[in-house]
């Protein structure tokens, strides 16, 4: 069994080092920008613009032990002002939905396998913690959990 429950692994496998990291994102139409645009200078506010397809993802906040989910429309306005002053073609781009998720985090990401885990019959192998690097380490980690299983027989 492999455990890749995130903010659930806190209760799931007793794991109180695992907390949330709110992000706060703002979603306008496309606006003719086709390049990332990245500045991680402040780590509760880093600074993103991604397109995508059919929308121009805005970003964000980076906030510690914040489990609140709904869009606060203030924030959501002050992740627009600082995006356009960055990338001046988003300006009067309309906003079509502003999105907020929590992001597990822990000091490292726990990955390897969990002996000892009362009421487990199989083995199991955890998998969670990678924050908002998730997408990012998401192939690496895969590609060792897929290792530990094989191991198992």
């Amino acid at each position: 069994m492999v455990v890749a429950t995130g903010l659930g692994s806190r209760s799931l496998v007793d794991d109180p080092d695992v907390r949330p990291v709110r992000g706060h994102v703002v979603l306008v139409e496309c606006a003719g920008v086709d390049q990332w645009y990245l500045d991680s200078t402040d780590e509760q506010a880093p600074l993103y613009v991604v397109p995508r397809r059919s929308v121009v993802v805005c970003g964000g906040t980076a906030l510690p032990d914040r489990w609140d989910t709904e869009p606060d429309p203030a924030t959501t306005q002050t992740i627009l002002r600082r995006c356009v002053q960055r990338v001046p073609a988003l300006a009067g781009a309309r906003v079509v939905g502003a999105r907020v998720g929590l992001r597990p985090v822990r000091p490292s990401v726990r990955l390897g396998r969990l002996d000892g885990l009362t009421g487990a019959s199989t083995p199991v192998i955890a998998c969670y913690g990678h924050g908002g690097a998730g997408v990012t380490l998401s192939w690496g980690c895969a590609e060792e959990v897929t290792g530990l299983v094989d191991t198992l027989g």
